[in-house]
């Protein structure tokens, strides 16, 4: 038998992130009973096992419940609003590395103008989700906190006991959630239309994949 320690796995976070007084930390498993499982090549063992409540807490099974349905739905919403981002910025590099391949030719500038107007409307859904220019952990000090950061702030708050979310804190999650929801509409409509376009004219132009520099034009 254990004890009331064992956590699930924390929200995903992307390369760079910088947050102040967040928390993607995954929820304490609820007390109860479970089953492990291991498995090699064809043996599988299997154990049983419970995990206790802390004999000093004061709150009910049902309460814990709450509480771990609450931090398990937050740190979904902040893994799925960090995979957001971190789709947001491959786009934004294969977009800039075609503006490259085109460089100045006047037949494909169409494409640059399309991948900037992708580009400006992706900016603005990374910007709503994040505080890009975090650079440090001081500039949370001198930048405000965007939609992530303060999702991620509820989690700390809730992480804090063991004691289920209050009325307040359902609410402000209520309302981050739609906040992001609307954020992440706006890139599946990117996705699905601006995309689909940008790939579409890029087929039109004959863009190659492969570009070597001319002598003349490398000296």
């Amino acid at each position: 038998m254990f004890s009331w320690n064992m956590t699930y796995p924390a929200a995903k976070k992307f390369d760079g992130m910088i947050m102040w007084w967040a928390s993607l930390n995954g929820p304490q498993a609820v007390p109860g009973d479970y089953k492990v499982v291991l498995k090699v090549g064809d043996v599988e063992q299997t154990q049983d096992f419970k995990i206790l409540k802390d004999p000093r807490s004061e709150v009910s099974l049902a309460d814990i419940q709450k509480q771990f349905d609450f931090i398990k739905g937050v740190g979904d919403k902040l893994t799925e609003t960090h995979e957001t981002i971190i789709d947001i910025r491959k786009v934004r590099d294969q977009l800039n590395n075609y503006k490259k391949l085109i460089g100045d030719d006047e037949d494909k500038k169409e494409i640059g103008e399309l991948a900037d107007e992708i580009n400006k409307k992706m900016e603005k859904v990374e910007k709503a989700l994040y505080q890009t220019k975090n650079r440090s952990g001081q500039d949370p000090l001198n930048f405000p906190v965007r939609l992530n950061n303060k999702l991620g702030h509820l989690n700390s708050l809730i992480q804090r006991g063991d004691y289920p979310p209050t009325e307040g804190m359902i609410q402000v999650r209520e309302e981050l959630t739609k906040r992001i929801n609307e954020q992440l509409s706006e890139f599946e409509a990117i996705k699905n239309t601006d995309l689909p376009k940008f790939n579409q004219l890029v087929k039109e132009k004959a863009v190659d994949a492969i570009v070597l520099k001319k002598k003349d034009d490398a000296m």
